[in-house]
C-alpha cells in the first residue's frame, strides 16, 4: 500500500512540474517576442528618420509577423494589455503604407508600442 502512495505522489509531482514548465515556455515566448518587436521598432524609427519608405514598410510587416507568434498568449493572460498593443501596432501598419511617411505619427505610435511591450514582457 505504501508503494502505491509513493507512486501516486511521484506522478502528481511529475505532472505539476510538467504543467509549470509549460507556463515557463509561454512566458519566455512572450518575453522573447516582445524583445524582438522592440528591436524592430528601434530599426523602424531609424528608417523613418532616414525617410526609407521601403524598409519602414518591411519593418511594419515584421512587427505584425512577430506579434502573431505570441498575441494569443497575451490575449489569454491580459485582454486589456492585448488591446493596448493592437492600437499603436495598427497605426504603424497603416502608417508605413502612406507616402510620404508621417514621422510624427509613426514615432509616437512606436514609442507607445515600446512602452506597452515593456509591460507585456512582465506578464506571468
Amino acid at each position: 500500500m505504501l508503494s502505491n502512495k509513493k507512486l501516486v505522489a511521484t506522478m502528481a509531482l511529475a505532472l505539476s512540474l510538467t504543467l509549470s514548465a509549460c507556463g515557463t515556455k509561454e512566458d519566455k515566448a512572450i518575453k522573447n517576442g516582445s524583445d524582438d518587436m522592440i528591436k524592430t521598432i528601434t530599426e523602424l524609427k531609424t528608417q523613418v528618420a532616414d525617410n526609407d519608405e521601403a524598409k519602414a514598410k518591411e519593418s511594419g510587416e515584421a512587427l505584425e509577423g512577430s506579434w502573431e507568434k505570441f498575441e494569443d498568449s497575451v490575449k489569454d493572460k491580459d485582454a486589456d494589455l492585448y488591446e493596448k498593443v493592437e492600437g499603436p501596432l495598427h497605426i504603424i501598419e497603416a502608417g508605413v503604407k502612406v507616402s510620404p511617411l508621417d514621422a510624427d505619427t509613426l514615432n509616437q505610435a512606436a514609442d507607445d508600442l515600446t512602452d506597452v511591450l515593456n509591460e507585456v514582457k512582465d506578464l506571468k
